[in-house]
């Protein structure tokens, strides 16, 4: 229709229509609209977009200009409707995860277990919770070992060892082995159940972004108006009176915003970017400040083999890793699968063993052609009566300072070899960070719930300066509270069920959206669909290009008005000519927002130089990276 009526002058398919309908359709649409105006009237509240809105409707009714209105409220009405679809969809994934997914558990009574429904039970009650299922309280563990994934949490990938005395929590999952916990928080009071809570209290508490429509309202429409009234009282010619309020209807600056933020949506759609409502285009690209979760944003979320050390001179470095992945073959372990998982990239053999077991919590057992093979922790092997001698103490403590986790190698009774295994670096987020301070973002925030070594050496491979590490979600969230305490506008860049909080009361909240927790996914105002970190750079420079196309697009319906009013207050147009200005500064908005759906974004691409000898990240391709990197050390063991 609008095609139609404003840039190919023709009549639409709606000249057909009953006139009285195309009204009728037209105030029913602006209904939440006029409320609005009505209050602002009122003086409920002060003038906004609803008055301008509503001013543009009723005069383009005056003028059966029902094209332009309809447009204006059809686009305005859209957005409103998805911001409503989305605050449903976030209530809705909250009562799920508040689920914890275990609606019956298995309760321990008199030696037995005896499965009732969660809602029964209460603190104080011991739980069993066997493997591959989640842990439906808080509590501590009374019987039995696991490795508890903990990611919900924490946003830490790797499992930890739980055993008698360890505190576990609600919506976590045992990977592996059987617990009984007993209750100390059941329901709301448990850690998940405080995390709803905070993305509940959030979202209330998050103030209101102001729009560039509704500062301009604020200050163009009563002006206009007056003007009007002004020329009226003052010339007592109702005609010239009419031509000046034709002039100021503020249909061209009604879709100035609208049209603008409709085209910069469909831009990020069309790269992968979810944008979930103008404000949100908006508030980005005025951030001051971007906090980013390590663990599956920064970081890729998964652990990677980063160094091989041997310590036998019969043994290679590739040696090492194949016998490695040998003990490690049949584990489950997030770090066994980096292992096999490295050896199958570089297409050395792995050796198949006879035999294995399971060493809970420290790593794998063994037999090998008669020799025996011990993977894993320094504990395991001092469980079997070995000790680190010197040498491979300094390089554990050393790869230990780099954020490495340390994998042990033992043949027999001699110590062969050590891997280190660390979380990957998203490939470009160095070059993210340096675009986003490009950008003019002041405080770039590394945050985490992981150890403060780890934590580090991403920073420094990444060039953030800033980092909190051992925080969980209500740290997240303070951390949010006090950047906004201080006057910065904060985005928080995240993608787990940990960062819904801090997602929900940051002014823009960013997910990660491939691998994203279905909470985090709706909490969030924007997500990025392809997990290209790098959007995050790219949705920030588009709504400063879109912010740029709405101030020009005022300073087009401003430009137009001003001519108009000060010629019609002067007499020397007629209310045809004022018409004719009215709808040529309309197609002029809405030809300059087109150009929004084909722009790229301008920044710069360049990687910065690798100056992190034993961090790498996803893409690099420097040799000394790549994993399998020998470091025989002499006999003096440096």
């Amino acid at each position: 229709m609008a095609l139609h009526r404003l840039v190919l002058r023709r009549k639409p398919w709606t000249a057909r229509a009953p006139t009285g309908f195309l009204r009728a359709a037209t105030v029913f649409s602006g209904l939440p609209f006029f409320r609005g105006a009505l209050h602002t009237l009122a003086g409920r509240r002060r003038p906004g977009t609803d008055t301008l809105v509503t001013a543009a409707t009723v005069i383009s009714l005056v003028l059966r200009e029902n094209v332009v209105a309809l447009t204006v409220l059809w686009l305005l009405n859209i957005g409103e409707f998805l911001q409503t679809l989305t605050l449903r969809r976030t209530r809705r994934a909250i009562e799920e995860l508040l689920t914890i997914g275990e609606e019956r558990v298995w309760l321990v009574r008199d030696g037995a277990e005896v499965e009732v429904a969660l809602e029964d039970v209460v603190e104080g009650d011991v739980v069993a919770v066997h493997q591959h299922h989640r842990i439906p309280v808080d509590g501590t563990v009374v019987t039995g070992a696991a490795l508890v994934d903990q990611a919900a949490i924490t946003g830490e990938a790797l499992p930890v060892y739980a055993q008698e005395g360890a505190e576990v929590y609600a919506g976590t999952i045992v990977t592996s082995g059987s617990l009984t916990v007993r209750a100390t928080s059941v329901g709301r009071d448990t850690t998940v159940g405080r995390i709803i809570s905070r993305v509940e209290e959030a979202q209330a508490d998050r103030a209101p972004i102001r729009t560039v429509a509704a500062r301009f309202t604020r200050r163009f429409v009563p002006v206009s108006f007056a003007l009007a009234a002004g020329t009226y009282l003052l010339t007592r010619d109702a005609r010239r009176a009419m031509t000046m309020l034709l002039i100021a209807c503020p249909c061209a600056a009604g879709l100035a915003t609208p049209t603008a933020i409709s085209a910069a949506i469909g831009n990020g759609a069309r790269h992968g970017t979810l944008i979930k409502g103008g404000t949100h285009l908006e508030g980005v690209g005025r951030v001051t400040a971007v906090v980013f979760d390590k663990t599956g944003t920064l970081t890729l979320g998964r652990p990677l083999v980063t160094s091989v050390v041997t310590f036998h001179e019969e043994f290679t470095a590739d040696e090492v890793l194949s016998l490695a992945a040998s003990g490690e073959l049949h584990a489950r372990h997030p770090l066994a699968e980096a292992i096999v998982r490295r050896t199958e990239e570089q297409h050395l053999h792995i050796p198949i063993h006879q035999a294995c077991e399971v060493v809970l919590g420290m790593g794998m057992r063994a037999e090998l052609d008669g020799s025996r093979l011990l993977v894993g922790s320094p504990a395991l092997l001092r469980q079997h009566g070995m000790e680190l001698p010197g040498h491979a103490q300094q390089w554990t403590e050393q790869l230990r300072a780099q954020g490495e986790t340390v994998i042990c190698l033992a043949h027999d009774d001699d110590l062969i070899g050590m891997l280190g295994l660390s979380d990957a670096v998203r490939g470009g987020a160095d070059t993210v960070v340096r675009q986003l301070e490009d950008l003019g973002v002041q405080r770039i925030i590394l945050l985490t719930g992981g150890s403060p070594e780890t934590a580090a050496a991403v920073a420094d491979a990444l060039g953030i300066d800033e980092v909190h590490a051992h925080a969980l979600p209500e740290a997240k969230l303070q951390l949010i509270r006090d950047l906004q305490d201080e006057g910065h506008l904060v985005a928080m860049v995240g993608d787990g069920t940990n960062d819904a909080p801090a997602l929900a009361l940051a002014d823009v909240g960013i997910a990660m959206g491939a691998h994203s927790s279905h909470v985090a996914l709706e909490t969030a105002d924007i997500a990025l669909a392809g997990n290209d970190l790098q959007q995050v750079a790219g949705v920030v420079e588009l709504s400063r290009h879109t912010l740029r196309v709405v101030r020009q697009n005022y300073g087009l319906a401003i430009g137009v008005n001003l001519v108009g009013l000060v010629a019609g207050a002067g007499g020397s147009i007629n209310p045809v000519v004022a018409a004719l200005l009215h709808n040529t500064s309309s197609i002029a908005v809405v030809s300059n927002s087109a150009r929004l759906v084909n722009h790229t974004p301008c920044l710069p691409s360049e990687p910065r130089p690798c100056t992190q000898p034993r961090w790498k990240t996803a893409e690099c391709t420097d040799a000394r990276h790549l994993g399998g990197l020998d470091r025989a050390p002499t006999s003096t063991g440096q």
